[in-house]
């Protein structure tokens, strides 16, 4: 087959996300089995990938940099919005028509069998070059209510014209099927196996164990201050326990926040912000605990990393994704609210039987994500849309 994967919509593919590490991760496997593969973005000329491609993808970063609209399309979408108006966005518009245009001056579209794109931008491009000729699967990487609610309307329109739409979790399903009228199908993210002999060590004595949370440093969404200040509350009778949180910085006003909060109650010597990781897994193995206090997942790799690591953890019960990959009370805890979290954290930290045998749940769990079972169940999908479509 010959595959072309869209990733518009976003800040820069320089960034370090889930997002960002699946659009690779895509393009590698499909190019492994044996296809050609078109991974097509738009960047600042010469941006270098932060997660790297195989030298067989055929990547392709258009190069114009951020688009400027006419202020003419930007003040109709301002007053539109204003009122609340379910009109075209003809900033949308325009972006996706330079896009296209540029697409086409690099790839013979005619040549693509099939069309895989992330975010709602990508499915714009991707519906105005398919133009019904090429089955089109639109990717939903975030929760339902996080992505697909959240469009108008007329976006939701748009988004029914594709072939079919993809989402990470069982019960996204329905939710999505509410809203769009298309074929959903579920293909959760992949999950790499880790050897039983190179998971953490749970069992061993140690002078300090650790909490881990790895995730963007965001108000709305990661929440760390959540899970810091559940060990405030709990630290004293810890004394060789310690928090350390890993992440990008997207909202400086917060992290400044959380500064502050750790500086006032006296906390950096148990608290204690270790910045960007490229080594998820190594952080992990050192790991007793995995703190996850988010609000909405899609599909968290960071969660599912420590899972596979044999990592319990802690997250929220009402937290779309969070409540499904882990079970409550098997391989972690589910808090109904904060002062539940603290007292599910609490718990783990003092009994490390516990601990383990959560953690050993955990790692057999993720078993069913493996990377020959996803791509297998990506690869039948693209199969079936490519043949019914000759």
């Amino acid at each position: 087959m010959n595959i072309a994967i869209l990733f518009f919509g976003i800040a820069s593919i320089a960034n370090v996300s889930g997002a960002e590490k699946v659009f690779v991760d895509m393009a590698n496997r499909f190019v492994k089995e044996g296809h050609i593969v078109y991974s097509i973005w738009n960047d600042e000329p010469g941006v270098v990938p932060y997660y790297s491609f195989l030298p067989k993808v055929r990547q392709v970063n258009l190069g114009l940099g951020k688009i400027k609209a006419p202020i003419k399309y930007k003040f109709i979408r301002e007053v539109a919005k204003g009122l609340h108006l379910n009109v075209t966005n003809y900033v949308d518009r325009y972006k996706t028509e330079k896009i296209c245009q540029s697409i086409q001056e690099k790839i013979k579209i005619s040549d693509i069998d099939v069309m895989i794109c992330y975010e709602f931008n990508s499915i714009m491009v991707a519906n105005k070059l398919a133009n019904g000729k090429i089955p089109v699967v639109a990717m939903c990487h975030n929760s339902v209510e996080a992505q697909i609610a959240t469009l108008t309307p007329l976006q939701r329109e748009e988004a029914s014209k594709v072939t079919a739409y993809q989402v990470l979790m069982p019960s996204f399903v329905d939710k999505a099927k509410k809203l769009l009228n298309t074929d959903i199908y579920y293909i959760p993210n992949v999950v790499n196996p880790i050897p039983d002999n190179a998971i953490a060590d749970l069992s061993a004595d140690k002078t300090i164990y650790k909490i881990i949370m790895i995730g963007r440093i965001d108000r709305y969404q990661k929440r760390s201050l959540i899970a810091i200040k559940s060990f405030l509350e709990i630290a004293a009778h810890f004394p060789n326990w310690e928090l350390h949180f890993y992440g990008p910085i997207t909202d400086s006003k917060y992290k400044k926040e959380i500064d502050e909060y750790i500086e006032s109650h006296d906390l950096h010597h148990q608290v204690i912000y270790e910045g960007i990781t490229d080594n998820s897994i190594g952080v992990l193995h050192d790991a007793d605990i995995f703190a996850f206090p988010s609000a909405f997942e899609g599909f968290s790799l960071a969660l599912t990393e420590a899972n596979s690591m044999g990592v319990p953890a802690v997250g929220f019960s009402s937290a779309p994704a969070i409540n499904e990959l882990i079970e409550d009370n098997v391989t972690g805890f589910l808090a109904k609210d904060e002062r539940d979290f603290t007292q599910k954290l609490s718990a783990l930290m003092k009994d490390k039987k516990m601990r383990i045998q959560m953690g050993k749940s955990a790692h057999q769990a993720m078993n069913k994500y493996s990377p020959d079972e996803v791509w297998g169940m990506w690869l039948r999908l693209l199969n079936r849309l490519v043949a019914e479509n000759k």
